[in-house]
């Protein structure tokens, strides 16, 4: 009836939000033109490209002018986000087990064939050289998106800076570390059951309480205990190891990029800074962001231009204290390797 009739007021909300729509593709479009990104915007637009002129709208809605119910994001850009258009799959997906592969592949050690814990290895390798790549990214969209220039050579140094500290992060506390402490767990296990007189004198006293008609089974469970135990122990070392490792680069490697985009780039150092701590981060690790900005002395100033408080080093006595704290850190993990099959034994 009557009630089908579109009204007036439904008409013309309907216009608006399709010149709306019109109206942001063509801004989209320039945007994306690289012709149109040549020269570094004014602060006060840099500002805007960020915030918003309208309080805290995404950029593209605040430049249609949007108002009232059109802000309510007409055109689905919300909605592309959550559904999973800027997911990092390397963290955020279950693709990010990927890096676990050689932990496990330490813990099946003793089942698997010659080839399986270096098969291991080199899926984790594999995960992190891309997870590298997609940080190095992410990191120069970023430091565009904060500065609004590509022809000074932050962009690529932005890349190679969240490029290389995700790969030697990742390499550290993805590979390295855990697998030499799960290596060193497997194999420690192995010797107290298999080599050792309190393992003895444990089989045997079991072996009196079951009969020996449950021997073959008891010899599964010793078979499979260092392994449990290997899997156990994955989700213990996780957390103190990431931390360790962030630690480690936070004294060494960072702060020597720091220094690096510093005497590259002068003032436009600290978004390179803040799109390679970005990079990795997500909305857990917003506060850590925020501590390493500190730590590396990256700021904000009034006109939400970000700047590096800390004079790059260019004595020879800091930067050889950078490279010894990083190779000492680094060479940890071969440490245990080998000390674990001095003590222990290989595992096989």
């Amino acid at each position: 009836g009557e009630l089908c009739e579109d009204p007036p007021a439904l008409q013309h909300n309907t216009r608006t939000q399709t010149h709306t729509q019109t109206h942001t593709t063509m801004l989209q479009r320039c945007y994306n033109n690289p012709r149109h990104t040549r020269t570094r915007a004014a602060p006060a637009a840099r500002r805007a490209h960020r915030s918003g002129r309208r309080g805290n709208l995404p950029p593209l809605k605040a430049a249609a002018g949007c108002v009232g119910e059109l802000c309510e994001d007409p055109w689905g850009q919300d909605e592309d986000v959550a559904n999973g258009e800027d997911v990092d799959i390397y963290r955020d997906t279950a693709l990010r087990y990927a890096g676990y592969a050689n932990e496990v592949g330490e813990s099946f050690a003793v089942f698997l064939p010659p080839f399986g814990v270096p098969l291991s290895y080199a899926v984790a390798i594999t995960y992190v050289c891309f997870d590298s790549v997609d940080k190095g990214k992410r990191a120069q969209k970023k430091e565009f998106e904060f500065t609004q220039v590509d022809d000074d050579g932050s962009p690529a140094l932005a890349f190679g800076s969240a490029a290389a500290d995700a790969m030697v992060w990742q390499l550290l506390a993805s590979v390295a570390v855990p697998g030499s402490v799960i290596h060193t767990t497997v194999a420690a296990t192995s010797h107290l059951i298999h080599d050792t007189d309190v393992g003895s004198a444990a089989h045997a006293t079991v072996l009196a309480q079951v009969g020996q008609d449950l021997a073959p089974a008891l010899d599964v469970a010793e078979a499979w205990t260092p392994t449990l135990v290997g899997l156990a122990a994955i989700p213990m070392i996780v957390h103190p190891i990431d931390e360790a490792i962030h630690k480690l680069l936070n004294v060494s490697l960072r702060p020597a990029i720091r220094d690096v985009a510093t005497l590259q780039l002068g003032d436009a150092a600290g978004a390179v800074v803040r799109a390679m701590l970005m990079a990795s981060g997500n909305d857990d690790t917003q506060q850590e962001v925020l501590e390493d900005e500190q730590v590396l002395g990256v700021t904000v100033d009034s006109n939400d231009e970000f700047d590096v408080t800390i004079e790059p080093a260019k004595d020879v006595a800091t930067w050889t204290t950078r490279a010894a704290i990083l190779v000492c850190g680094a060479s940890a993990p071969f440490g245990l390797f080998a000390i674990s099959d001095a003590v222990f034994g290989t595992v096989h």
